[in-house]
């Protein structure tokens, strides 16, 4: 669809978004309006062109004003504040409040729970991290902040750092990240970054940037391997993803662009199209690119022993709130005599 050529039915555009919605609402993704937009151009419903994107916001803002939408139903990360207003005082009744949980608390006083609240919050939390003594581990690297809570989201239960290096990330972004690095690496023998970003002249070079600089850093490039998971070429052949901007605008500031004649690939798409065309499929990649280097046989054995040394450290706390309660028994036959 060419700007210009074909006029949008903007009512039907908003038919459009409440669909997308749905789909989004079940796939965990709270979208962008780049994501929006992208599964609306996917659906023939607007153009891919500046203009279009620019009304499509309007007309967004129009919806919400109209109750159509809640203000926050589009994710952004654009806008930050730092600090808050504190204005919060006591309540009136604090005290009376107080008194009665007090009341609560002594006549439910008895031994068992003097030694419950006295032991149990000593027994140790006997736990096994996903990557406990896995050879290797992982993190996921993604371009765009507004992207990260989806992909927080979809990782969920993964427990992996999602890191946003917001494009070519500033060297004191990249230090920090090369000490964390450092730090894993003194538990694990390799780690892998997937990185998610758009696949243009500067999405692709930023991944060279990337790596030279945490080499720069020290860090063993045979240790610390950069995998790209998208947007990749064999992902736009696949899922048909939108092959490059129609507008002249971004089209002029690519042909600008100075890594446009080192740039090799055919294609100039933003990750915020693989999500909107195909995110249960592309959280399919992601997951199953996390499960290939991680050994579940390693987890499960490690996870046996740690419910066994719970079960030991029950048994030691039950036996010692009896020697307690007999010590305390023999305090109080002592005083009476």
């Amino acid at each position: 669809m060419s700007e210009g050529k074909e006029k949008v039915n903007w009512r039907k555009v908003l038919d459009g978004v409440d669909e997308a919605l749905r789909f989004f609402s079940s796939q965990g993704v709270k979208p962008t309006l780049r994501t929006l937009f992208y599964n609306l151009y996917s659906r023939a419903l607007i153009g891919n062109t500046r203009s279009q994107y620019q009304t499509l916001s309007k007309v967004l803002v129009k919806a919400r004003k109209d109750g159509r939408y809640a203000w926050d139903f589009l994710e952004d990360k654009t806008r930050v504040v730092y600090g808050s207003l504190e204005d919060n005082r006591f309540d009136d009744e604090v005290v009376e409040r107080f008194e009665k949980t007090l009341d609560r608390k002594l006549e439910d006083l008895d031994i068992d729970s003097i030694l419950k609240e006295y032991f149990d919050y000593l027994k140790p939390w006997i736990t096994v991290g996903k990557w406990a003594e896995q050879p290797q581990a992982c993190e996921v690297w993604i371009e765009k902040e507004a992207l990260a809570s989806t992909f927080n989201n979809w990782l969920s239960g993964y427990n992996t750092a999602v890191r946003v290096n917001r494009g070519y990330s500033s060297w004191t972004f990249i230090y920090n990240n090369a000490e964390a690095l450092r730090d894993v690496l003194d538990r694990h023998e390799k780690i892998t970054i997937f990185y998610l970003g758009d696949l243009d002249p500067s999405g692709v070079d930023i991944e060279r940037f990337l790596g030279e600089a945490l080499e720069y850093f020290d860090l063993d490039p045979s240790k610390v391997e950069l995998v790209r998971l998208g947007v990749t070429s064999e992902q736009v052949e696949k899922y048909n993803l939108p092959p490059k901007p129609e507008d002249a605008e971004t089209l002029a500031k690519l042909a600008r662009d100075p890594r446009m004649a080192k740039y090799g690939e055919a294609y100039i798409v933003e990750l915020d199209a693989l999500i909107a065309y195909v995110p249960s499929e592309f959280r399919a990649e992601v997951i199953k690119a996390i499960d290939e280097i991680w050994d579940e046989t390693i987890y499960k054995d490690l996870e046996e022993e740690a419910e066994e040394k719970d079960e030991d450290a029950k048994d030691l706390l039950v036996e010692y709130k009896e020697k307690a309660r007999e010590k305390i028994l023999n305090i109080l036959k002592g005083n009476k005599e």
